[in-house]
Parts: C-alpha cells; sequence; structure tokens
C-alpha cells in the first residue's frame, strides 16, 4: 500500500513531502493541486521517495492537496491523497522613502519610493495627512511613483506642506509598517506693507534616503533671464531676504532645490511669484480739458481718474514757458514741478472726473504744461496722464479814455467817468483839482465819477479843473494820467 509518511509545512511556502518505498516501482510521479484547481498536476518524477515543494505562487490561509503514484511494470499504485495548510504569516517589508518633490511642469506633487525586498508585493497604499488617512493605492511591486491628482491643488494652497506615508501589501493583503512621514519642499515669499525687501523663507527636508546636502533658492527680476542663486548648508537658515533697490522692479520668481549628499536626487518647491503691485493701482489718469478764465486769471482743468482706485490721493504737476529774449517766438520750459498734492473731492456720479483751478498762474508766462499723477498707496509709483498745454492771450496794452468836458447838473453828460481798456489789478486813485490848486474830488474805486461837486456837495463853478489818475495795469506797469476837463454850466 502507498501512502504518505511525512506531509509537513516548512514555511510559508515550502512543505516537505516522503512516502513509502514499493520495491517494484520503477520511479514515483508527484502531483499537486491548488485550492483553485479541479484536478491534480504532475509536478516532479523521481526514484527518491521524498520531496521538498517550493510554492511559486502565494497561498493565503488555504490547503494544497498532493497524491503520488508509483509506476509498476503494468500498471500504477495511487497513494491517499495528503494536505498541507499554507499560511503566509511572515509580515511584508516595507519599502523605503525616496522623494516627495513638486512637478514644476505640471504643479503638482510628485512621490517616489524603493520598492520593498518581497517579491510577493501586491502594491502601496499611499495615505496623506496626520493622522494617516487612506488616500490613494499604486498597484505592483515596481511601480514605486505617484504623481498627486489635481484635486491636491498647489495653484489655490500655494504655501501647504502635505505630508505622506506608505506600506507595502502582499497578494494575502498583508501590510507592513508604515513609513516615515515625508513632505512637499514649500518656499514662502513675503514682504510687509510698501517694503522693497522680501523674506523668502522654507521648511526643513527630510526625504532624502541619503540625507540633504544644501538648499538653493533661484530667483528672477522680472522677465530677466539672469538667475541669481542663494545657498545654505543642510541646518539652515531656512530664510533669506532680498533686497529690491530698483522701484522699477515690479515681480520676482523663485523656486527652491534639495540636494543629496550622494545619489544626486534633487527636490523642487513649487515656482512663486510676488508681485510689487503695493495694492490697487489706477489704470487711468487723464486731464480731459484746460481753458484760461481771463477775468480772474487762471486755468480750469477738468481731470479724470480711475473711479476704481480708491487711493485718492494725487499730485497735479505744471511747467512754465518762458519767452526767448532773442526771438519770442522760441519758448523755453522749465522742469515740471508739484502745484498741488490733495485728496481728489468726493464724486457721487461715480465716474471719476471733477475739477481744479489753477489760480497761481502769471499773464507774464506766454504758456503754462500741465501732468497728472496718481501714485498707488505707497508712493513708489504711478499713473502719469498726458501732457497738456495751455496758451496764455496776449494781454492788451494798457490805456484810458477821460472826458475833456461835463455839463453840470446834465442827467447823461455831467459825470466825470474814466474808462480803462485793459482791467486794474490794485492801486487806482483819482483826484481832481481846481485851478487854484484845491482838491476836489478825490476817490480810490474805480466806478465812481466826479459831478461837477464839491466834498460838500455844492456846485462848483464852470472852468477848467486838472484831474491825476494813477493806477497798476494787469501787466504789472504802473500808469498816471494826467490832463483837464471843462466844466460847463
Amino acid at each position: 500500500m502507498l501512502r504518505f509518511t511525512v506531509a509537513v509545512v516548512v514555511s510559508h511556502h515550502t512543505g516537505q513531502l516522503s512516502w513509502n518505498r514499493i520495491d517494484s516501482a520503477s520511479a514515483y510521479q508527484l502531483f499537486r493541486r491548488y485550492p483553485d484547481q479541479a484536478a491534480f498536476t504532475p509536478i516532479a518524477t523521481l526514484a527518491d521517495t521524498h520531496f521538498t515543494d517550493t510554492l511559486h505562487r502565494v497561498v493565503c490561509a488555504d490547503t494544497v492537496s498532493y497524491c503520488v503514484t508509483a509506476l509498476l511494470r503494468d500498471t500504477a499504485l495511487r497513494s491517499d491523497t495528503a494536505g498541507l495548510y499554507y499560511q503566509d504569516n511572515i509580515p511584508t517589508a516595507p519599502c523605503t522613502l525616496r522623494l516627495c518633490t513638486v512637478d514644476t511642469f505640471l504643479n503638482r506633487i510628485h512621490l517616489s519610493w524603493y520598492p520593498s525586498p518581497d517579491t510577493d508585493v501586491m502594491g502601496y497604499y499611499i495615505c496623506m495627512g496626520s493622522p494617516c488617512r487612506d488616500y490613494d493605492t499604486v498597484w505592483g511591486r515596481l511601480n514605486t511613483q505617484y504623481l498627486c491628482p489635481e484635486d491636491l491643488s498647489l495653484d489655490e494652497n500655494a504655501h501647504a506642506e502635505y505630508s505622506f506615508r506608505i506600506l507595502v501589501f502582499d497578494s494575502c493583503f498583508q501590510a507592513s509598517p508604515l513609513t516615515p512621514y515625508y513632505h512637499n519642499p514649500v518656499l514662502s515669499v513675503s514682504a510687509e506693507p510698501c517694503s522693497q525687501q522680501l523674506r523668502c523663507s522654507w521648511n526643513r527636508y527630510i526625504n532624502m534616503p541619503d540625507s540633504v546636502s544644501e538648499y538653493r533658492l533661484h530667483y528672477t527680476l522680472d522677465n530677466s533671464t539672469q538667475e541669481q542663486t542663494v545657498s545654505t548648508g543642510p541646518d539652515g537658515p531656512f530664510i533669506h531676504d532680498i533686497n529690491i533697490p530698483d522701484l522699477a522692479v515690479r515681480q520676482l520668481h523663485a523656486y527652491l532645490t534639495v540636494h543629496s549628499v550622494d545619489s544626486g536626487l534633487m527636490a523642487f518647491s513649487r515656482v512663486q511669484t510676488f508681485r510689487f503691485d503695493h495694492g490697487d493701482t489706477a489704470r487711468y489718469a487723464n486731464i480731459l480739458s484746460a481753458a484760461y478764465l481771463d477775468t480772474v486769471p487762471a486755468v480750469s482743468l477738468r481731470l479724470e481718474i480711475d473711479p476704481d482706485f480708491h487711493d485718492a490721493d494725487y499730485v497735479l504737476m505744471r511747467s512754465t514757458a518762458t519767452a526767448s529774449p532773442d526771438n519770442p517766438d522760441v519758448l523755453y520750459w522749465s522742469p515740471f514741478e508739484p502745484i498741488a498734492s490733495r485728496t481728489r473731492p468726493a464724486d457721487p456720479s461715480g465716474q471719476g472726473i471733477f475739477t481744479y483751478v489753477d489760480s497761481t498762474v502769471s499773464r507774464t508766462a506766454p504758456a503754462y504744461s500741465y501732468r497728472l499723477h496718481v501714485p498707488d498707496r505707497c508712493g513708489l509709483r504711478a499713473v502719469v496722464s498726458d501732457t497738456v498745454c495751455v496758451l496764455l492771450p496776449e494781454p492788451p496794452e494798457p490805456s484810458a479814455w477821460f472826458p475833456n468836458v461835463i455839463y453840470g447838473g446834465h442827467p447823461d453828460l455831467g459825470r466825470f467817468c474814466p474808462t480803462f481798456v485793459a482791467p486794474l489789478a490794485r492801486g487806482y486813485r483819482l483826484d481832481i483839482f481846481s485851478r487854484w490848486g484845491q482838491r476836489v474830488f478825490s476817490t480810490s474805486t474805480l466806478g465812481d465819477c466826479w459831478d461837477g461837486t464839491s466834498p460838500l456837495g455844492k456846485s462848483l463853478p464852470q472852468g477848467v479843473y486838472v484831474y491825476r489818475a494813477t493806477c497798476h495795469h494787469a501787466d504789472g506797469t504802473l500808469k498816471t494820467y494826467t490832463g483837464t476837463v471843462t466844466l460847463l454850466r
């Protein structure tokens, strides 16, 4: 009778089998059936009566059946069936972390690790956060890279540090211990309001399998092709200040690289962009019109500033023209200087349009140019309007007309009233004397007229009287007019 004498499991994938010898047998044939198979399959033909079977597939907590036949001259003698209960109870070996970096092209976190040394590996669980929660699964022992999905966005969380841990599971879904936490490099760029000093800071990176050799900060200003680099050691400092002395610089691009000691590995942070706008800036500023007011004199300016710009201070600049002494048609312009720096008035219409009157103009200048500056709230940059030029009309020649006769008591012709062609500025005085030198009338008010009476209101006799008038005309000249007027009755 052929039967098994030994059937024992040596390890989770190895079993030992022995059976009794049949003297008339020429050889023995061993058969095996896995739990998911319906029939036995031959696995060996041998002359010995013992065999060590090594499984090339994992059987998770189930029985593998064996039987053996003795090959006789005319027939075959079959043994009974032996079952070996295999159970994979050996812990799965963990993997080793390699890199947690940022794919700068896709702007997504990329994980990589070294595979588990076990051959019976079905895949890897990736969990995120602390405490660790299930996040995603990677199948296959040699599939050791993972690109985080777009819902883990670095666009909305530019300064977020994400933590990851990985465990290995085998075909029996037994899990290895979790790896230590590892995380992405994070670069932060900040500045105080209205400051031209930037502070770049980053986290300590501990994911390199052969440790970190250095951190390198890379940055460019505006669209410059020249990249500047600052290096720090593995122990920090994890901070660097960048001074930006040029106020024309509009933005900075920066990213961090972390370098390993021996393996040549390199991890990247997200590219950070910092703009030096310092808050709102007006989109436009215009001088819509400028007109000379002859009666004041003054220049009235109609200004327009972006109504969505809430920083309301503005600066009005003015340049004055001076005629060349050799050629009055040639003008020399002075540098632009501020003449008003103020907060614009309330604008109920919401159109950002208001008026400013420059009453400091002088008729001695032939022209003025104006320009509107609207700085940002830090006063570092300004939106500048186009230049508007105002030509002043030439002042009329100062002249006056005095009557040479009046008719005392006449309703229309009985008053001595000088008429001035050019407007007066100041210092007007009119005196009238008799032929004996007695002052009979005096006034400093333009428009007061002598009606042929004395200061006491009595009618004066007809005759010839002398007048003298002085005044400053609008061009600044002092004029004195003298003459005679005849009083008739």
